[in-house]
C-alpha cells in the first residue's frame, strides 16, 4: 500500500525543533525555545535556505515539555508562550501563521508509543489493556522517562478499545496538525504485551489501522526509525524491552532485520533515522516513497541524506552567530547534494570491499551522475560538482539557484553544467540575509569564484541589464 503524501520529503527541509522539558519537581517547563524565539530561528532558516519548502515538527510543545503526558496530546505548554499572549495556544497559533511567511509549515513532534500512570486516561489504558503486561498481566514499567515510569503501549488493544481514535481526535482539535497536513510520531516501535498476548504481526497490523486512520484525516507521519520488527526482537541487547521478553519463557528471537519486510513502507515517508535498509534497497526504493538521514555511514557518504537541524540548535544555542556556521555547512554539504541527487533516478551501485566501509561505495543514477564515496565528489558526465569539502550544486528545480560551498577556501572556475542562466548575481549566505558581492558571467558551463574557509554563496540567475 502507498499513500498519497501532501509532501514530498525528498524534496523538503524537515526538521524537529526542541522547545522545552519538564521540571517536575518545581511544577514547571526548563524552556531552551519559547514560541517567540522559534520564529527568529525560523527566520534565520528561511534566509540561509533561500526560501525552499520547510516543515519544523515542535518538540516539548505540550503539557511541561517532552515527554510529558504522551500520548494524550492535547494541552499547549504555557511555559512557551509570550508575554502578550494570555495561552500558550495563542502564542502556538501566533507562531504557526507568521512561520508561513518564511515558507514554514510548523507542526508537531508526538508519541503514541509510550504512556504514563500520570496521565488521566492511565486508567482507562490499564482497563482495556492497552499497555503491555508483564505475564500476570499486570502493567509493566519499560523505562524511565524524567524520572518517571514508562510504560508501551499495545497498539492492537489501543486501536480496539477506541482509545486511540479519542486521544488522536483530540490531539487534531487542540492544534492545528490537520491544517499542517504531517505529524512527526517519534519511536512507533512495537511492543508486544504478555497478557493478554499481544505480537508482534498483530502489532505491526494495528499500527498501520492507526497510520490509515490518521491518513484519512489527511496528515502525513513522519517518524524516527526504519521499523522492521519480529517477535520477541529488541534491536539492541541492551534494550530495556529485552527484559520484559525474557520473563515471558520464550527464547528471544535472533535474526537479521534484513529478513523482516518494511511493513510501514508507503505509509511512512520519511524518518529522522533511516536506518536499517540494505544498499539494493536504497537503490530500489525512490526517494519520494522514502526518504531521511540514512543512519549507516557507508549508505550516507554517497545517498547524502537529510539534516536535522534540532542538533545544532542544543549544542550552539539560539543566537545565530553561534549556530549558523554549522548549519550552514552541514546545509550545503549534506542537504543540497541530498535534494539534487533525489532528481535523478537510482541505477546501481559498486562496492570496494577492501576500503573501510565510509569510503567503499559508488552509486550511479540517471543522466550520467555519479556519487563515490572514496572522494566525496559527485560528477555528471564527468564534470565535477562536488569534492570534500567543496560543492556547487543547483538547489531550485528551474536551475536559476544555485549554492556554492568550500570548507577551506576555494579560488577558480567552479563548474555548473546545468545552469539556466547565463549571468548570475552572487550573494554571501547569512543567517540575516543575502548580501551582494558581484556578479559572475557563465563562460563554458564554468564561472570564476573566490570562496573563503567556511563560506557560502547563493548564484541567482540575473537579466542581462543587471550587469
Amino acid at each position: 500500500m502507498a499513500y498519497t503524501f501532501n509532501y514530498d520529503y525528498s524534496k523538503t527541509l524537515w526538521m524537529k525543533l526542541y522547545l522545552a522539558d519538564p521540571d517536575f519537581q518545581n511544577n514547571r517547563s526548563t524552556v531552551y525555545v519559547s514560541f517567540e524565539q522559534a520564529l527568529d530561528i525560523v527566520k534565520a532558516v528561511d534566509h540561509i535556505t533561500q526560501g525552499i519548502q520547510k516543515i519544523v515538527y515542535l518538540v516539548g510543545w505540550q503539557c511541561l515539555g517532552h515527554d510529558d503526558c504522551y500520548p494524550e496530546m492535547d494541552k499547549v505548554n504555557d511555559w512557551l508562550k509570550r508575554d502578550c499572549d494570555a495561552t500558550g495556544r495563542d502564542s502556538l497559533l501566533w507562531l504557526i501563521k507568521e512561520a508561513k511567511k518564511y515558507h514554514t509549515v510548523i507542526s508537531f513532534h508526538g508519541n503514541v508509543a509510550d504512556e504514563y500512570s500520570a496521565n488521566a486516561s492511565h486508567e482507562e489504558f490499564v482497563r482495556t489493556n492497552s499497555v503491555c503486561n508483564d505475564k500476570d498481566g499486570r502493567p509493566a514499567v519499560i523505562e524511565i522517562f524524567n524520572g518517571r515510569d514508562a510504560y508501551k503501549t499495545s497498539y492492537k488493544q489501543f486501536w480496539e478499545s477506541g482509545l486511540f481514535k479519542k486521544l488522536f481526535d483530540r490531539f487534531c482539535e487542540a492544534v492545528p496538525v490537520r491544517e499542517a497536513g504531517t505529524v512527526h510520531l517519534d519511536n512507533f516501535c512495537i511492543a508486544e504485551s504478555l497478557n493478554p498476548a499481544t505480537y508482534a504481526e498483530e502489532q505491526d497490523e494495528a499500527r498501520n489501522k492507526m497510520l490509515d486512520y490518521i491518513h484519512s484525516l489527511g496528515i502525513d507521519v513522519t517518524s524516527e526509525y526504519t521499523y522492521r520488527e519480529a517477535h520477541f526482537r529488541a534491536e539492541s541487547p541492551n534494550h530495556p524491552i529485552r527484559k520484559l521478553y525474557a520473563s515471558g519463557g520464550e527464547q528471544l528471537t535472533e535474526c537479521s532485520w534484513a529478513d523482516i519486510p518494511m511493513r510501514t513502507l508507503g505509509r511512512i515517508p520519511a524518518t529522522w533515522w533511516t536506518s536499517a535498509m540494505t544498499m539494493q534497497e536504497c537503490i530500489d526504493i525512490p526517494p519520494s516513497l522514502y526518504s531521511g538521514h540514512l543512519n549507516e555511514k557507508g549508505q550516507l557518504e554517497v545517498f547524502y541524506g537529510d539534516m536535522h537541524g534540532e542538533d545544532i540548535w542544543r549544542k550552539y544555542g539560539n543566537d545565530p552567530a553561534s549556530w549558523a556556521p554549522a548549519f550552514i555547512r552541514e546545509f550545503c554539504l549534506l542537504q543540497v547534494p541530498y535534494f539534487y541527487l533525489n532528481r535523478y533516478r537510482r541505477l546501481r551501485y559498486t562496492e570496494d570491499p577492501a576500503a573501510a566501509p565510509e569510503d567503499r561505495y559508488t552509486v550511479y543514477f540517471s543522466e550520467e551522475v555519479v556519487s563515490r564515496a572514496s572522494d566525496r565528489s559527485i560528477t555528471k558526465n564527468g564534470i565535477e560538482l562536488k569534492r570534500g569539502g567543496d560543492v556547487i550544486l543547483p538547489l531550485t528545480d528551474d536551475n536559476e539557484t544555485f549554492i556554492a560551498y568550500s570548507e577551506n577556501g576555494k579560488a577558480g572556475l567552479w563548474n555548473v553544467p546545468d545552469a539556466s542562466f547565463r549571468h548570475a548575481d552572487v550573494y554571501e549566505i547569512s543567517a540575516d540575509g543575502n548580501h551582494f558581492i558581484g556578479s559572475v558571467n557563465v563562460t563554458g558551463s564554468q564561472i570564476s569564484l573566490d570562496l573563503k574557509p567556511g563560506q557560502a554563496v547563493a548564484l541567482k540567475a540575473a537579466k542581462e541589464q543587471n550587469l
